[in-house]
């Protein structure tokens, strides 16, 4: 089947010159020729048993023609006696036309479909809606859209992409299917199945003039007054600025703001994706690959199917490598391919790969990334989840190769170390299980520094007043959710207790105390029982100070 290339006329300001007269009506005449040929096509069915001329001709003929004219124009003579596996000759021009509109097959994002008769109106797309002929689909930034065609040919319109389906019929019940569309702008993926008849057609124009021949496989974009056309399969012929050029599978070729097309040439290979894991634990995930050579940048492409219906990542990366996230755990596949310096895209690279990231790790507390903690911190974390269990993992090294505690099975939201840990840096992190039985990857590692423990709140001298009836100390509150040990002693080393209790306030009432000289000091009690240091002691003397001189006179007159 020969193609032939859109002509482009000159505008209205320029009379063409001689040669581009002459071409033009080289190409008009090129156009007529093809059109004679096509009304001269036919085509052929092979008869099965049971057929007759009239139900044949009733259900692949116009109204308008007779089965009689099958008949004579296949010169049968008994139309009762169909033999098995005749082959009759429908010309192409007899055949009925019918609409074949397209069917939007899988959509990410949000797209839109302006209907022929009312352009100005955008109606929301959905999976499973059909867009007939003269339309035009818009995707969002971002969206992907794969359209399905009577024949079974598909199209990927990508995010902000914009075509308009000029043409959308098939012949009768024969398998034949001319579709036509235009790519005002964006980019496309396209597969074309191969031709069932002769008036089988798929065309895809740009700007810049370009169609293919049936059994391909191409891409076609079309931005910024440029046209770049990507064969994977097949052969594509490309045409605009009176020039057409052939390309081979494997080929690309661009077209200028002039439309006129380069030169093919040839595709960058596949990347190499051996080293993308075949199952991820985690996400976002970060993935590499090695580097093409003339690869200016990639582009990636992640979808929950292996034809890419529906794209979850559309992405450049100017690195072979990429971080990406995909909506929860299952199956999906990556697709990814070097772009060169024309901005060619070259073969595709493809990988299956799995996500098993739920339930996803617990966000830590504390002790945060990089904070100092005490010998024996609390390692807390967020709950993700009714009946969720936990698992807790504290190690020396980051790798977590010898951990100095594996803990599963955890109810609870925190754990404290069980002994003291020797001063240093250690690292830890928590995953969950859920009530299936699933276990989640493990959270970014945190990271702390182990140091002695950090003295309790001092009472200071503005921290005690005196009043009629006794004393009120008080100290610096602690976190929500603390409580406090204060105690009371006449020696210095608190040897023996004058009073030692547990408090949910930081302050106290004490009663009048004897004369003399009394030591206090506090400590905090976390709330799950563990008691912290001591804070300093802070000295403090009653009694009347005149009282005492005056004692002391009488006691050294009497010994005189």
């Amino acid at each position: 089947m020969t193609v032939l290339p859109r002509p482009t006329l000159p505008s209205a300001r320029q009379a063409p010159s001689r040669a581009r007269r002459a071409l033009l009506c080289a190409l008009a005449l090129l156009a007529l020729l093809a059109c004679g040929l096509a009304q001269a096509q036919e085509w052929r069915y092979r008869v099965r048993p049971g057929d007759t001329l009239w139900d044949l001709g009733r259900a692949h003929l116009r109204a308008d023609v007779p089965w009689q004219r099958l008949q004579a124009h296949n010169g049968i003579d008994d139309p009762l006696a169909l033999p098995p596996g005749t082959v009759l000759r429908f010309p192409v021009g007899w055949l009925r036309i019918r609409p074949a509109p397209a069917t939007v097959l899988a959509l990410q994002g949000e797209a839109s479909v302006h209907p022929a008769d009312a352009a100005h109106r955008a109606v929301p797309l959905q999976a499973g809606a059909r867009v007939q002929a003269g339309s035009v689909v818009r995707t969002a930034a971002g969206a992907s859209l794969t359209l399905g065609f009577a024949d079974g040919s598909r199209v990927l319109l990508h995010g902000d992409g914009e075509l308009r389906l000029d043409r959308l019929r098939a012949y009768g019940a024969t398998g034949m299917v001319d579709t036509r569309l235009h790519l005002v702008r964006g980019r496309t993926a396209n597969s074309a199945r191969p031709a069932r008849g002769p008036a089988s057609r798929f065309v895809v124009d740009t700007p810049g003039a370009m169609a293919t021949v049936r059994g391909t496989e191409f891409r076609v974009a079309h931005r910024d007054a440029r046209t770049h056309a990507e064969v994977l399969e097949g052969r594509v012929q490309v045409g605009g600025g009176g020039r057409a050029v052939l390309v081979p599978a494997g080929h690309g070729s661009v077209s200028g703001a002039d439309g006129r097309p380069q030169p093919p040439t040839p595709l960058l290979p596949a990347p190499d994706l051996s080293q993308w894991p075949q199952r991820l634990a985690r996400i976002p995930a970060t993935v590499s690959w090695p580097a093409v050579a003339g690869a200016q940048r990639y582009r990636v492409q992640i979808a929950p199917d292996a034809e890419f219906a529906a794209l979850l990542v559309d992405v450049h990366t100017d690195t072979p490598s990429l971080q990406f996230a995909v909506p929860g755990d299952g199956r999906f596949h990556a697709r990814v391919r070097g772009v060169d310096a024309d901005g060619l895209e070259g073969h595709d690279a493809t990988r299956a790969f799995e996500v098993a990231a739920q339930p996803a790790p617990p966000f830590a507390l504390a002790p945060a990334d990089g904070a100092a903690a005490g010998p024996r911190p609390r390692m807390r974390w967020a709950a993700t989840g009714e009946a969720m269990r936990y698992r807790l993992q504290l190690a020396r090294e980051a790798d977590f190769r010898a951990p100095l505690l594996d803990l599963a099975d955890l109810r609870r939201t925190e754990l404290r170390t069980p002994t003291d840990l020797p001063p240093g840096d250690y690292h830890w992190r928590v995953a969950a299980t859920d009530a299936d039985g699933r276990d989640g990857p493990f959270g970014d590692p945190q990271r702390f520094v182990a140091g002695p423990a950090a003295p309790g709140p001092a009472i200071g001298e503005d921290g005690v007043t005196r009043g009629r009836d006794g004393l009120q100390v008080r100290w610096p509150a602690g976190e929500p959710g603390q409580r406090y040990r204060f105690q009371l002693s006449r020696d210095a080393d608190f040897a023996r207790l004058e009073l030692d209790t547990e408090l949910d306030e930081p302050r106290i009432d004490l009663p009048k105390l004897r004369a003399g000289t009394w030591y206090m000091r506090t400590a905090v009690i976390d709330d799950d029982g563990y008691a912290q240091p001591f804070g300093p002691a802070q000295s403090l003397r009653t009694g009347c100070l005149a009282c005492r001189i005056a004692l002391g006179a009488g006691l050294l007159l009497l010994a005189l």
